[in-house]
């Protein structure tokens, strides 16, 4: 009997760093565990839209991502895919195979992407996922847009997700444009990362870009990024020692100011290079701390990293801004969500007392809330999509 198809639209094949590669694998592995066989398609987008990290520059040439893409493919199994390139050429499947796969699909899934290729008209049920809450609604036009290449419209969708949880309470200021955004979060597919007990590692350290793409203002409110929430703390290694290590990217991003203030600050190309040494820099590590960008802050979205699920899987107790999560994820064993520098210390402190249980506990909360068979199997079945009897007992368990 042959399997469902899921195709996934994705930029893999563009951006191929550690984290971000990561994030879209626990998706495509997860949904194979899932009884699907996964396409992965991604087109082009836009000039230059390639970043080569080896020449540190963005490019039209996907040499680079093609092979490190393929090469996690080829990892976890996935043996149809695509990329549509700026001259048009087809890489891995040709557009007619592409589009007789799109006419059997049981499900389309925009992984977070601005991805789009019309031959996805072909796929009965589309599936949007929102990885951004607020800013991604914020910048929605009053009217409904059509999707073209660079640009997949929540509108061309049949169902909406979003990480953020709280969207649509009282107090979250998101708008919803009229769609329905359904709560999930980050998958984690455990067996892509292991747990590393390191328990000499003397930093909590962070993948952290200063500004990624700035600031913007709706209804007269401004919404920032990280840099507005991490300056508020810049003192905090003054309470604790240079405890803390961020791996900091972003043009204007300012390093030495940090460093002076008693911050550990790295280049984030060395950590996130690929997958491996990404995997590597967060098992090193004592824990996460993180703050998140001010806009999921300030609107109460429930946002939670999928970085930071990233550490709880490794092993890893994790300190992050609340965003309003710490009313859906279990905090205090694992996970401590801050509001203030006093939570900050309490929680070093909570840690410290016992850190083996917490580092226990940290891969207990990424086994029960993040694993990719309970959080696509529940993205499933809110979609009346069919999810394999065996992952499905298991999803219960």
């Amino acid at each position: 009997m042959s399997k469902p198809i899921a195709i996934c639209a994705g930029y893999s094949v563009r951006y191929t760093l550690g984290g971000h590669l990561l994030a879209q694998l626990h998706f495509l592995s997860g949904l194979q565990q899932l009884g699907y066989e996964v396409i992965f398609a991604e087109h082009f987008g836009w000039e230059n839209s390639c970043y080569d990290p080896v020449a540190n520059a963005m490019t039209n040439d996907p040499a680079f991502g093609l092979a490190e893409a393929g090469r996690h493919f080829d990892r976890i199994g996935l043996k149809r895919w695509c990329y549509v390139d700026a001259a048009g050429r087809w890489h891995g499947l040709t557009r007619e195979e592409f589009v007789g796969l799109c006419r059997q699909s049981t499900l389309l899934l925009n992984l977070a992407s601005p991805t789009w290729m019309e031959e996805f008209r072909e796929c009965r049920t589309r599936i949007y996922l929102d990885s951004d809450p607020g800013f991604t609604q914020f910048r929605m036009a009053a009217e409904p847009q059509v999707s073209h290449p660079g640009y997949a419209s929540p509108h061309d969708y049949n169902f909406h997700f979003s990480y953020g949880e709280r969207i649509g309470r009282p107090d979250c200021p998101i708008p919803t444009h009229g769609l329905r955004w359904r709560p999930t979060r980050q998958p984690v597919a455990l067996e892509l990362v292991q747990p590393q007990f390191t328990p000499r590692a003397a930093r909590f350290t962070t993948v952290l870009s200063w500004t990624a793409y700035g600031s913007i203002t709706y209804e007269g409110r401004v919404y920032g990024q990280k840099d507005v929430e991490l300056l508020k703390l810049l003192d905090l290694p003054q309470r604790t020692g240079p405890i803390f290590g961020i791996a900091l990217a972003g043009p204007g991003a300012p390093a030495e100011k940090l460093r002076q203030a008693g911050w550990v600050v790295t280049e984030a190309l060395q950590a996130t290079w690929n997958v491996e040494t990404y995997l590597d820099y967060v098992g090193q590590s004592r824990g996460e701390f993180s703050v998140a960008k001010e806009g999921y802050v300030k609107t109460r979205c429930g946002w939670f990293s999928e970085r930071t699920a990233t550490y709880l899987a490794s092993g890893k107790p994790v300190i992050v801004q609340d965003t309003g999560f710490s009313e859906l994820i279990p905090c205090g064993d694992g996970v401590f969500a801050f509001k203030t520098a006093d939570d900050i210390i309490a929680a070093i402190g909570e840690i410290e007392k016992d850190y083996a249980r917490h580092c226990r506990a940290a891969r207990r909360v990424a086994e029960e809330h993040f694993a990719s068979r309970k959080v696509l199997g529940e993205m499933l079945r809110q979609c009346d999509l069919p999810v394999a009897q065996a992952a499905d007992a298991a999803t219960r368990a």
